[in-house]
């Protein structure tokens, strides 16, 4: 493929960069930085204009998170929403998850088929921080991210030996096992993480009425397996330059819950049941960075990336899953693989501001195999091999021309090459930062978003369209940082985004097309306080209006988006027998759903209250941690999608050691 072409005189060249050149050795601060696409820091414009929320390692084990959607669960802005296949997905403020763009150290992890991906098969031991940005963001990242940017920046080993192994044990017959290891001296580090999780099932509320498919509380098909391994190695021959190699396997399998609603009698139901499970994925993924500080301003990065996803899906035709000879059925092998390098030079001219251009090569892959059957139970042979390229140049300009503003301009054009044509466009980014008075920050920015149809959207056999143009966003955001006395930070963030020429299959056509226009307008509320010794508390409340405003549209609001959702987090260490404890809240209400045909009204969702409690207690001198947590602590009984009931109270202990 000509994809290949380039890659294959790309990534020597780039190997041969990270012998001459790069940025200064980062701090020993246990985060491997090489991968940030966006240089992070106290002083960073680009993300000071814009909403960044950062989650540390130690929130995630606070939370109990034991996946990406988990850790980002209460995150302002993010609905992480269980899809009809039974996927958690992602979702920022009304956009879906495959506008979210998701890199881990800089490596993107969306699938090329759809633009999706699954965070339960991303484990949380080897993660340092996650940086979720919201709305338009910084330039820098590319095309796609219409949404925002999940970026997982990952461990790194500090000096010496350390690590840690764990053990977990819940209902479900739940257990999961995880571990990380790592070395560092003044050149030299690595750091090794792994991970099985395994559960038979999930349990369903009590309050769950039993039907014919669903006899018991035990979900049916709602089982799950998955082994992780992480590795990355970093060196640095001289205080100005570093290397680093990181490479990741993970390895699983999952159900997906059949349907508790179905049938032509209700038409807000699907019409009929699935038997659908995903019998093995794997993903492998490898990246080489490196980073050079030039003695003067100028500063040099990049990355070469493979990531590549084999998923076996399959159909069944009965509620054994052990057969695939009736219509309908199907056995696909879907192959992604993503491939590619990411070069950004950055020049610091102080005072007069700092200015950084970056280039991206990139080549989606996907080849599906496979057989379904149709009418009069006729097998056939399914195969499909697609291909496109991504070219990015994008330059962005951070400058403080009075003491208290900071200004951000930022320019990107990208390109979609693909078989039978290329297609363009730009995106860009102007954003504000204002310290009205010491204890009062204001933001302001407006961006234009581009993403490219997936190979899905363009060459699926059933619903592709090769016509398709880019989708466009364009985001205005607007907002204010105040700090209170009593150690309280207040924040409010409003925005207004506009999605053009929307990539969907609407009612009635058979292939999908650029629908014409969403709007996303909305408020986001939070307060933080520290005031007493060992407490930590945050509150948080998002607001977000959604309309359909294509012509001849008659459902005005958008489906399975929350209009209104607040959460309540806190924990406190108690002064007292090493122990802590941690609690949440997240309360969900007004989120529509649509008929499957017709021009019926829409139905709402029962709005719903989720209580997570955990309590941990400190021995052998802090190196142990024993803990005991119930999730759905009111066992609520709640859909996400119509007639997928979600899990009920569920409650779960373990061990983890430090050493």
């Amino acid at each position: 493929m000509k994809g290949k072409k380039w890659l294959g005189w790309g990534l020597p060249l780039l190997l041969l960069a990270g012998t001459a050149g790069g940025q200064a050795m980062a701090a020993d601060d246990g985060i491997y930085h090489l991968g940030e696409v966006v240089v992070s820091g106290a002083e960073q414009g680009v993300e000071k204009v814009g909403t960044t929320h950062i989650v540390t390692a130690a929130q995630i084990e606070e939370r109990g998170a034991r996946t990406l959607d988990q850790a980002l669960y209460l995150v302002p802005g993010v609905q992480v929403r269980v899809g009809g296949d039974g996927t958690p997905r992602i979702d920022i403020r009304g956009l879906r998850t495959r506008h979210v763009r998701l890199l881990l150290n800089g490596t993107p992890f969306n699938a090329t088929y759809d633009g999706q991906f699954d965070p339960a098969l991303i484990s949380v031991e080897n993660i340092a921080e996650i940086r979720v940005t919201t709305g338009g963001g910084s330039t820098l990242y590319g095309p796609g991210g219409n949404a925002g940017v999940i970026n997982i920046i990952t461990k790194k080993a500090t000096k010496g030996l350390g690590g840690s192994i764990g053990g977990e044990l819940g209902e479900g017959n739940m257990h999961l096992f995880r571990g990380t290891a790592g070395y560092g001296s003044d050149k030299f580090d690595v750091f090794l993480s792994g991970s099985t999780f395994e559960q038979d099932y999930f349990l369903l509320s009590h309050k769950f009425s039993t039907t014919a498919d669903q006899p018991d509380r035990e979900r049916r098909n709602s089982d799950r397996r998955r082994h992780n391994l992480f590795a990355n190695v970093g060196y640095s021959p001289s205080d100005a330059t570093l290397l680093g190699v990181t490479l990741s396997y993970m390895q699983g399998e999952r159900g997906k819950p059949p349907f508790t609603i179905f049938g032509n009698a209700d038409p807000y139901a699907q019409q009929r049941q699935r038997f659908e499970r995903e019998d093995d994925a794997e993903n492998f993924s490898a990246q080489l960075a490196f980073s050079h500080d030039f003695s003067g301003p100028l500063s040099v990065k990049g990355w070469g990336y493979f990531n590549s996803l084999d998923v076996l899906e399959s159909n069944y035709d009965n509620f054994n899953y052990n057969t695939l000879a009736l219509n309908r059925a199907y056995r696909y092998d879907h192959q992604s693989e993503i491939s590619g390098f990411n070069l950004q030079g950055r020049y610091d001219a102080e005072r007069y501001g700092a200015a950084t251009l970056g280039f991206m090569l990139e080549n989606n892959d996907y080849r599906v195999k496979g057989f379904e059957v149709g009418n009069g139970n006729v097998r056939t042979d399914v195969n499909g091999n697609w291909d496109f390229q991504l070219y990015s140049v994008n330059l962005e300009y951070e400058v403080s021309p009075l003491p208290k503003l900071g200004v951000v301009l930022g320019v990107g054009h990208h390109w979609q090459d693909r078989s039978e044509k290329t297609t363009d466009d730009t995106s860009y980014l102007v954003g504000l930062t204002y310290q009205l008075f010491e204890p009062t920050r204001l933001k302001f920015s407006h961006s234009r978003k581009v993403r490219f149809p997936t190979l899905r959207d363009l060459y699926d056999p059933q619903r592709g369209n090769p016509d398709l143009k880019p989708e466009v966003t364009w985001h205005f955001e607007g907002g204010v940082e105040q700090q209170l006395p009593g150690r309280t930070l207040f924040s409010v963030t409003g925005f207004y985004a506009e999605a053009e020429d929307f990539i969907e299959r609407p009612e009635g056509f058979d292939i999908v097309i650029n629908n014409d226009k969403y709007e996303f307008t909305g408020v986001e509320v939070a307060v933080e306080n520290t005031y007493f010794d060992g407490l930590w508390m945050r509150a948080s409340y998002d607001y977000l209006d959604t309309e359909d405003a294509s012509p001849g549209s008659t459902r005005p609001i958008l489906q399975n988006r929350p209009r209104h959702s607040a959460t309540l987090e806190a924990s406190y260490r108690l002064p007292w027998w090493g122990l802590s404890t941690y609690g949440s809240a997240r309360w969900v209400a007004n989120t529509y759903y649509n008929a499957r045909t017709g021009n019926l009204p829409q139905r709402r969702y029962p709005e719903y209250l989720l209580v997570d409690w955990r309590i941990n207690k400190a021995a052998a001198g802090g190196a142990l941690d024993l803990y005991f947590g119930i999730n759905n602590l009111l066992d609520a009984n709640y859909e996400q999608s119509y007639g997928l009931p979600q899990a009920g109270r569920m409650i779960y202990g373990g061990v983890n050691w430090k050493f």
